[in-house]
């Protein structure tokens, strides 16, 4: 365990001054604009009362300030998670909030637990094709899923895409037109916002952060309108309900061991979903002030977050990469403009709550709609297609998956088709004959770079991955392969330059192999090994087989003049 991930980190004070202040305070605030609509609408996503994303903004951006490594990050509800909190909720046969509540302490814990032990690095395991087709297919789930509120019908909640439509379609006579009308409105209105705002306010001349802070104002204008409308031409359209005005009460859920069982699980996948997209929305903004991103503390303060999220009336919280990103372009200098946002949202439950209750749920479902489609990225997926055909597979095998068998199951799916991708990649390596045309001085392979091979008594033979259980047999077999190929032979020389590793399969493979090939008469060296390679393999027979530093070395050691019936360059 790392004693220093679990200290609160005020590295950032030092420099910390009027000028930092002010400049957090109108990050914060131009924050707090965006975030009061799209809490309210995410919790809505989950199934939880507006008021809950409200109190699941408030505690877990001070936690970060104290244990994470970006000054950027906005931590707080975000749709992906509701999206899983909503599916798992629905089916626990438990009010959607103690549910909500006992997926954040899990998934808190989870990630809490790898921060403390610095096992950070495990989001690694989480391929970037799975990730891509996992959070498209959840973009197609939540429009779905908001389809009906936005048309003012209330189905069943479904955990896949073909159950949604069928319960949309279910419901669908029972559609309200002025309900639709508001929210198709403002559903284009907040299209065309997102998408023309900032830059039409760059045209203009308005430069950060006012740029920021007025295209981001906006959609709070189209909600604020939409509202009007309701409320003076509509008042059969459904509003959310009003919260009630102070802070939330402090209440442990269920403590059935059976249900937390039923629902770790979602738990669990709400912490690889929380800690995979944070330390991606964490990385792409690392490089703007240089900081240094640590994911192990990253963990650990999404963790503590989710905790307290739960401790404090809320749910599951993660990071928005849209609100980071609106943090990093309003001019912010450290976490505290996130601690500011998350102050004026607590200003907002005590002043304006009665407010709130005449927002029409029609309108956050807009928002919802329009937030989540920055999730499909096309062009990464092309180019993960043109990279490695195999790879655009697995972005299809976890879309698919996703939106057939839902969220938890999709992403389970697209980890076991990535992690099955590696081990048969992993289990095929090259095995190939190589060569030289200049005098020794570098060795390639005789397929691929048309080099001349020679007709010595000896073959030289690169293995291109390191060695371990899954790929022995197969590089054993290639090896004999190889000199099946070629009469005469009577030395081998297995240059190790690209064998990173030997496991203890490996080991006992090349034990083998250099005790069958000794018995043959050939003799056996190893060239171009790294030393911990070298030292893996000690226990080889050092009267069968010898290491050499270089593959001409190992030649010259075999007795053979390399440089006679050399193609010239």
């Amino acid at each position: 365990m790392n004693v220093r991930t679990l200290m609160p980190d005020f590295s950032w004070i030092g420099d910390y001054d009027g000028r930092a202040a002010l400049a957090d305070g109108i990050a914060g605030t131009i924050l707090a604009i965006l975030l009061i609509p799209q809490v309210m609408a995410y919790a809505q996503l989950a199934g939880l009362p507006p008021e809950t994303g409200l109190y699941a903004a408030l505690l877990p951006p001070v936690l970060y300030l104290l244990f994470g490594t970006s000054p950027f990050v906005s931590v707080g509800p975000v749709a992906l998670i509701s999206l899983v909190i909503a599916e798992a909720a629905s089916g626990s046969g438990v009010q959607p909030a103690a549910a909500a509540a006992i997926i954040a302490i899990q998934s808190g814990t989870i990630l809490a637990v790898l921060g403390a032990f610095g096992l950070g690095r495990l989001v690694n395991f989480v391929s970037e094709p799975v990730l891509l087709g996992f959070t498209a297919a959840v973009a197609i789930l939540i429009f779905t899923s908001q389809l009906p509120t936005l048309v003012g019908t209330n189905p069943e909640r479904a955990g896949n895409l073909p159950a949604a439509l069928r319960e949309f379609l279910e419901v669908l006579p029972d559609w309200q037109p002025m309900t639709a009308a508001i929210g198709a409105a403002a559903a284009v209105l907040l299209f065309a916002l997102d998408r023309y705002a900032a830059p039409a306010a760059w045209k203009i001349g308005i430069r950060p952060p006012w740029r920021q802070a007025i295209a981001k104002s906006l959609p709070l204008l189209v909600i604020i309108g939409a509202a009007f409308v309701a409320g003076n031409f509509a008042d059969t359209v459904a509003r959310v309900e009003a919260p009630s005005g102070g802070l939330p009460s402090v209440a442990l859920p269920p403590l059935d061991p059976a249900l937390w069982l039923k629902l770790l699980p979602s738990g669990l996948a709400v912490a690889v979903v929380t800690f995979v997209t944070a330390t991606a929305v964490a990385k792409s903004l690392a490089g703007s002030d240089r900081s240094e991103l640590d994911t192990s503390r990253e963990a650990l303060a999404l963790g503590l977050g989710n905790v307290g999220a739960a401790m404090s009336g809320g749910y599951a919280v993660g990071a928005s990469l849209s609100r980071s990103a609106l943090v990093e372009d309003s001019g912010a200098k450290s976490p505290f403009a996130s601690v500011i946002a998350a102050s004026l949202v607590l200003a907002t439950i005590f002043f304006l709550a009665p407010l709130l209750g005449y927002l029409p749920k029609t309108a956050l479902a807009a928002l919802v709609i329009s937030a989540v489609f920055g999730l499909v990225k096309l062009r990464e997926m092309r180019d993960v297609w043109h990279h490695d055909r195999y790879e655009g597979v697995i972005i299809a095998i976890a879309f698919t998956a996703t939106l057939a068998l839902g969220v938890e199951l999709g992403l389970l799916v697209g980890a076991l088709a990535a992690a099955a991708h590696h081990l048969w990649f992993s289990s095929l390596p090259r095995v190939t004959r190589v060569g030289t045309n200049d005098d020794g001085e570098s060795f390639r392979s005789v397929d691929r770079d048309s080099i001349e091979p020679s007709d010595d008594p000896a073959l030289v033979v690169r293995v291109d991955r390191s060695i371990f259980f899954a790929n022995a047999a197969f590089i054993e077999d290639a090896v004999f392969s190889q000199l099946g190929k070629h009469e005469g032979i009577d030395c081998l020389v297995l240059d190790m330059r690209a064998v990173n590793a030997v496991d203890a399969s490996g080991v006992a493979m090349l034990k083998r192999l250099v005790q069958r090939l000794y018995e043959g008469g050939i003799e056996v060296r190893l060239a171009a090994a790294h030393q911990p390679v070298k030292d893996s393999l000690a226990t080889l027979n050092s009267q069968q087989c010898s290491f050499h530093r270089t593959v001409k070395e190992a030649l010259d050691a075999c007795g053979i003049d390399y440089r006679k019936d050399i193609a010239p360059t």
